[in-house]
């Protein structure tokens, strides 16, 4: 099969208006002093850097050691489930703090969902990215994400939202996160902050969601893409 097309589904991150730590220190070769023997031309840039960051900025992964002591990390996620056919159901009718009930969206859903596919949800609140507005959002029912797990088989959740987890209406958080507890403890990650996932509405493709391998990590930063195969 030949390429149709490839989308970007993550979000470029910005140092400076990241809300959670990212320390980008930028040097020379010769200013780093394990790396100071390695000499450069004059006029020639030999970049390295280094990062401090919170594994959850920008378009991020959560893994089942999230919320799961015993649940796989970053290192040992296997990839075969970080890969497959996605679908991605919209959901956009739902405005901040508005919850998403099962009946509904069994009916959203309909017939599209197969075992082990991936599921993004599109809501269109990724244009708020990066302003007062960034977590505004809809929640799942518990009962709904449950649902996705036990009766749809799905192996990977993504949202284009700051999360999916129960809040009060006004917008605060409940006592502990009984949606990621659910859906990390049956070893389904969760990505957070997806983009650009209207395009893919209508369609099964496959996309693409791999982490750097560090061991103990609960989470990270990810880049995600969709390729759309041409008619056989």
């Amino acid at each position: 099969m030949k390429i149709k097309k490839i989308y970007e589904l993550s979000h470029r991150v910005d140092a400076d208006r990241e809300e959670y730590r990212l320390d980008l220190d930028s040097r020379q070769v010769e200013g780093w002093e394990q790396f100071a023997k390695y000499p450069r031309l004059p006029d020639a840039q030999y970049l390295i850097s280094e990062l401090t960051l919170c594994t959850h900025i920008g378009t991020h992964i959560e893994l089942p050691y999230h919320h799961d002591a015993d649940g796989l990390d970053a290192a040992d996620f296997p990839v075969e489930k970080l890969v497959g056919e996605t679908v991605v159901l919209d959901v956009s009718q739902y405005g901040n703090n508005e919850e998403i009930p099962l009946d509904e969206l069994k009916q959203i859903a309909g017939e599209k969902i197969q075992p082990d596919d991936i599921i993004f949800f599109y809501t269109g609140l990724d244009k708020n990215y990066y302003t007062d507005k960034q977590h505004n959002r809809p929640y799942f029912a518990t009962d709904a994400i449950r649902w996705l797990i036990e009766d749809c088989g799905i192996k990977l959740m993504g949202v284009d939202t700051s999360g999916h987890e129960i809040r009060h209406k006004d917008g605060t958080p409940v006592v502990g996160q009984p949606n990621h507890e659910l859906l990390l403890g049956a070893g389904v990650p969760l990505i957070e902050y997806l983009t650009n996932l209207k395009p893919l509405l209508g369609k099964r493709t496959w996309t693409y969601t791999l982490p750097v391998r560090i061991i103990g990590l609960e989470a990270f930063p990810t880049r995600v893409i969709a390729i759309e195969w041409e008619a056989a």
